[in-house]
């Protein structure tokens, strides 16, 4: 294993996003007049919150680099590891890139020829697979996944990124 990253997408500051959603819920439970279906409502919100809590809190990006080539997933939205071999990759560098601008924000992005899977950050693996189609792995230890791809000795594979 030449490099394994495991990236968790929760930050300790993410609670506060969810405390009004909670307050609210909470509210509407409580109140003594409640309006027709209020607690089916509450009960509908509050479940929709704490699937988006499990989501947020299972969510992780995975990579490895090996011999054999670059393997990843973004769990739990893909449970299996996808693979591809370095001989399908002609050029795997580290790069930055705007997550909002070229992607549309963080998670499971783009389309096949062009997809990206990232938690934050702006710092990712560029892989441009040998049929054109281009694969972005964002990462939070850029200089480890360099240094690990100054390991590999594939030939035809290029380490080096393009110049702009």
């Amino acid at each position: 294993m030449l490099f394994q990253e495991r990236q968790l997408f929760i930050r300790r500051w993410w609670p506060l996003l969810l405390t009004p959603a909670v307050v609210i819920i909470t509210l509407v439970w409580l109140l003594p007049a409640k309006p027709f279906r209020a607690d089916w409502s509450a009960v509908v919100a509050g479940v929709v919150v704490l699937l988006s809590v499990c989501l947020l809190l299972t969510l992780r990006l995975e990579t490895r680099l090996d011999a054999a080539g670059a393997h990843y997933r973004l769990f739990p939205l893909q449970w299996t590891w996808r693979s591809r071999p370095w001989a399908s990759i002609a050029q795997a560098y580290v790069r930055a890139y705007d997550p909002l601008g070229e992607y549309g924000g963080w998670g499971l992005k783009g389309r096949s020829s062009n997809r990206a899977l990232n938690i934050s950050g702006d710092q990712g693996l560029q892989l441009v697979l040998r049929d054109g189609n281009r694969l972005l792995l964002g990462t939070q230890r850029p200089a480890e996944i360099t240094q690990a791809l100054g390991q590999l000795a594939i030939p035809g594979l290029s380490t080096v990124a393009p110049a702009a």
